[in-house]
């Protein structure tokens, strides 16, 4: 029985005196007692398989295959391999420049297509393609962005019946002129001369022992470096140790700052080194890059490397700026520490576990009767030529300053 019909009865049960509704016979679907009511939908290709097999019985070939594929995989067969190596860059390379010349060798006459594809920034690649030589040699100049970058490099020959590729992961640490470029002493990571380190197994001596801090322009990127006496992984992380703030001073900003990232922090930064731009790096956490009213600046990105013992921060210089004469960087390293409110590790009069001492046990130094919540949180910063970091990072001489080195 049809809808119309149905719902006629039912208006008339109901006594509705309106019109009922569209004529079957000149509505758009049209309705017939006993037939389809058009609700019918074609099978699926699961629901058709049964559909399928008797075609391809009553036919005496398999329909279930599409010409193409056919054609492609059992006429002509599978494509053929070709060998691909790649000879330069090195598998694991670390780079310090903004290209790459891979080199390396295939099938004569093969085409070659080079694809740099830079994971840390996310960057779209830049794609080179050339064509092996007569003995089979091939060599193109690749861009690599900041981190880690996989190369991948594909031959195809034979009108693409044969394929090939190989792949190989460099870094790059990032590069340029050299701004400032300061030394550090080793063994100074004892904040005002008698900070100890927590005593947990996951701390490793030189940790937070900063002893180089750079800063580098290749004219797109400005890259912040610091070189630590080791960062082997803490908490399974490379830079888990470590809670890195860079204060960037750049003369005539109108808006400036002289505070810590924390009031707990327990330290500000000079007059000298007010800032306008605030790097902290930690990680557990994602990089901020804040103003001085702590509006979000940008993303930086971070690598920290093991080989070589740095964390570098490159900032891209449309938002950063270049940094020139006058410029400072205010450069303080302590202890992470994620369930603190300020994210850096806490201390106590002597070290526990997981909390830095202030002092060693039975120690006589003035700092040592300062109370834990006061010392301040930096167990190595930079200094400027002239200046003690014992002095400057001991609160018993005033309020704690942090110098920062400049641009000459």
């Amino acid at each position: 029985m049809s809808r119309w019909s149905s719902a006629n009865r039912a208006e008339r049960r109901s006594g509705n005196n309106a019109r009922p509704c569209s004529d079957p016979a000149t509505a758009s679907i049209g309705f017939t007692d006993g037939k389809a009511a058009g609700s019918a939908s074609p099978l699926t290709w699961a629901q058709a398989q049964e559909l399928r097999l008797i075609a391809s019985l009553g036919t005496g070939h398999n329909v279930d295959t599409p010409a193409i594929t056919t054609a492609r995989y059992v006429t002509h067969g599978p494509p053929g391999a070709l060998p691909v190596t790649i000879t330069t860059p090195a598998q694991g390379a670390t780079l310090a420049v903004s290209s790459t010349t891979v080199t390396g060798t295939t099938t004569p006459g093969a085409s070659v297509t080079i694809e740099p594809a830079d994971v840390t920034t996310g960057a779209p690649p830049a794609v080179t393609s050339v064509t092996a030589g007569a003995d089979g040699s091939f060599s193109a100049t690749v861009p690599v962005g900041f981190g880690s970058n996989v190369i991948t490099v594909t031959a195809t020959a034979a009108g693409g019946r044969k394929t090939g590729y190989g792949q190989v992961t460099v870094t790059n640490e990032g590069g340029g002129s050299t701004v400032p470029d300061v030394s550090d002493p080793a063994g100074d990571d004892n904040g005002p001369g008698t900070y100890q380190y927590p005593t947990a197994a996951n701390f490793h001596a030189g940790a937070l022992d900063l002893t180089r801090f750079q800063v580098l322009s290749d004219g797109t990127y400005t890259y912040l470096r610091a070189t630590l006496a080791n960062l082997d992984p803490t908490f399974g992380v490379t830079d888990g140790a470590q809670l890195l703030d860079v204060y960037v001073h750049v003369p005539g900003m109108p808006a400036t700052s002289t505070a810590a990232a924390f009031v707990s922090r327990n330290y500000t930064i000079s007059a000298s080194g007010a800032w306008s731009q605030r790097i902290e790096v930690q990680g557990f956490a994602a990089p901020a890059w804040v103003d001085a009213s702590g509006n979000t600046v940008g993303a930086p990105f971070v690598l920290a490397s093991q080989s070589d013992r740095t964390i570098t921060i490159a900032l891209p210089e449309a938002q950063f700026g270049t940094p020139a004469s006058g410029w400072g960087f205010s450069v303080a390293l302590t202890g992470q520490d994620g369930f603190s409110p300020d994210q850096a590790r806490g201390f106590t009069k002597t070290a526990g576990s997981f909390t830095f001492g202030v002092c060693a046990p039975g120690g006589t130094a003035p700092v040592c009767s300062a109370g834990p919540a006061t010392v301040p949180k930096a167990v190595d910063v930079i200094t400027p030529p002239g200046v003690s970091q014992a002095t400057e990072l001991d609160p018993t001489l005033g309020p704690v300053v942090i110098q920062p080195v400049t641009v000459p």
